[in-house]
């Protein structure tokens, strides 16, 4: 069964839920206490975002605790605790060497791929990029919510299995979080697979890993195969409690 990004957000819609956001005098008091330090900060990629209702999730999501990066920042004016990039396509070497410093001097970096929705030839790069510069080993994107599970895996308990039949009885792919503490948030339509050589899996669907983090220098790198953002866009609670998780770190 193949799902269209309208349908999925359409289908998750509407759930109600406040999703995370920092209080602006907490933000500010962080900032003040660490100099120059920006406690969590937004990459927006412009033309290299391949999936903008990625990005504008997470700016729901995080509302005025956040701060935005332009698409040319090289890492030397501010210092971030946590930096994100939603629905990452393909940068250039200078971004991911400023986003690579970031991590390494402390920072928690969450990279989200949206290449499941590159063309084949602009995910090779990405591919690549991923390796050169992160250290990162990916596989060809995998359409979820077009494999048909065994029929025995078809329960109501999500927590249990990668695929349930909700109430209209689709058979629904969610991805389980382990870390930092565990959540299933449905899978957008398309997934990255991510190689168990790569880092500590965090994330998958079934045996297949879509989620993983490691530690570079004195921070931390988060990469998610399966965009998170476009369900903070449509209101799962599962997908802002994961992310507030992972702020709080």
């Amino acid at each position: 069964m193949k799902i269209s990004r309208r349908t999925f957000l359409d289908g998750i819609g509407g759930t109600t839920a406040a999703l995370f956001s920092i209080h602006p005098a907490e933000t500010e008091k962080r900032r003040a206490t660490s100099g120059r330090a920006i406690d969590c900060a937004l990459l927006d990629l412009n033309s290299e975002c391949a999936l903008p209702e990625s990005l504008h999730g997470y700016q729901a999501a995080l509302a005025s605790a956040l701060h935005h990066l332009p698409e040319d920042w090289t890492g030397n004016r501010d210092r971030c605790r946590l930096v994100i990039v939603p629905g990452l396509g393909n940068i250039g070497p200078t971004m991911a060497n400023a986003l690579w410093d970031s991590v390494n001097d402390g920072a928690c970096l969450l990279l989200e791929s949206g290449a499941g929705f590159l063309a084949p030839g602009e995910f090779s790069v990405h591919q690549k990029m991923l390796d050169r510069h992160f250290n990162l080993c990916v596989e060809s994107p995998v359409d979820l919510w077009s494999e048909k599970p065994p029929d025995d895996t078809l329960v109501s308990d999500c927590g249990r299995y990668p695929w349930i039949k909700n109430d209209s009885q689709e058979i629904v792919p969610y991805v389980s979080y382990v870390w930092p503490h565990k959540a299933e948030v449905r899978d957008f339509s398309r997934a990255v697979p991510v190689s168990l050589q790569t880092g500590d899996v965090i994330g998958s669907v079934g045996a297949l890993p879509v989620a993983v983090k490691k530690r570079v220098g004195k921070g931390t790198l988060i990469f998610l195969g399966s965009p998170l953002g476009p369900a903070l866009g449509a209101g799962d609670p599962e997908a802002g409690r994961w992310l507030q998780s992972v702020a709080a770190i």
